[in-house]
């Protein structure tokens, strides 16, 4: 059986959680970071890196260095290829992504510096609107500048999920069990492909928790930075508006609010209002949302390649969740 670098001792199904619970990947991790730090100048403190989390898909390290705190990533391989993206987006719009110091493309390893509060942790349910809407300008900046690189953002391994590919997807994967679902699914993808929209990267993921900021104040947007791009593709941009648009009532317990809602949707779209019809895109905003939550079901599948049976029936609500908005969003009646 193959085994993969990223998972040394791991087969290619084999469960990344007990590889990295291992003393051996530990003692390699460190070894590599204590191999790349110097070549910048930067000395780790011998102390043991700590490992705060595991995660099916995703484990970090804490470093401390004589430049101050440090992160290391390690990812499965099946999940979007971060470094690359940080690699392809930093050609484009350096300002907006967080810094990294070495990457392991192959193993898919990533070091860097600590980049300070997340945006979730210094908003509070007062300030998050609009805070959050200056990251959305700042992410639409972001997508724009991505135009010109997804071809080789593709070409590096970021999945390709336009509006078709993601019809096909819900169907050959076995998630449309009824032909309203698929019907009304194409529809929304030709819809969506009418309006002409161009293809960029899309985070997956993008809430709070996912950008690092200075601090909660009213100018935090504007020097956020974008981290943690394991469910990211290629494809149409309105999509990323799906979790975007639910993370402050996720965060701040927020009631659902359709005026909030649009505050956010129109701060978005005046990043691109010089690019393509304001109205246009309104229109078919439900159609992107639809679809991006098939873009969340195949993100699950690939962060769950390598759990174990029991970490499936723990994470299993959340694709549970997706597929059960879908068919609610799609059924008849």
């Amino acid at each position: 059986m193959t085994q993969s670098a990223g998972l040394p001792g791991a087969t290619r199904a084999g469960p990344a959680t007990q590889v990295w619970a291992s003393d051996r990947w530990r003692w390699e991790a460190t070894r590599w970071i204590d191999a790349v730090l110097p070549r910048r100048g930067i000395t780790r403190v011998p102390v043991s890196p700590r490992q705060p989390r595991i995660r099916p898909w995703s484990t970090q390290l804490v470093i401390d260095t004589d430049h101050g705190r440090a992160w290391f990533k390690a990812a499965v391989p099946e999940v979007a290829p971060e470094a690359a993206i940080h690699r392809l987006l930093g050609d484009v719009a350096p300002d907006l992504l967080a810094p990294q110091w070495a990457v392991d493309a192959e193993r898919g390893w990533i070091l860097g510096p600590d980049q300070g509060p997340q945006l979730r942790d210094v908003a509070t349910p007062e300030t998050i609107t609009s805070l959050w809407s200056g990251v959305l300008r700042r992410y639409a900046r972001l997508q724009r500048a991505s135009v010109s690189v997804v071809d080789r953002l593709v070409d590096a391994g970021v999945p390709l999920l336009g509006p078709l590919d993601l019809v096909q997807a819900w169907v050959a994967r076995g998630y449309g069990h009824e032909r309203a679902a698929d019907a009304r699914l194409l529809a929304a993808a030709e819809r969506l492909l009418k309006v002409g929209l161009p293809l960029t990267i899309e985070h997956g993921d993008l809430h709070a928790g996912n950008v690092f900021c200075a601090d909660g104040s009213s100018t935090a947007a504007h020097n956020a930075r974008f981290f943690d791009w394991d469910d990211a593709y290629v494809g149409n941009p309105l999509g990323s508006l799906l979790i975007a648009l639910r993370g402050p009532g996720y965060h701040f317990g927020l009631p659902d609010d359709p005026e909030r809602d649009d505050r956010l949707l129109r701060a978005y779209l005046s990043g691109w209002s010089d690019v393509f019809s304001t109205q246009d895109a309104r229109r078919v905003a439900p159609d992107a949302l639809l679809l991006a939550r098939v873009a969340r079901l195949i993100g699950w599948d690939r962060a769950l390649a390598r759990a174990t049976e029991a970490e499936r029936a723990q994470w299993q609500e959340h694709p549970d969740q997706w597929t059960a908005e879908i068919l609610a969003l799609t059924a008849d009646g």
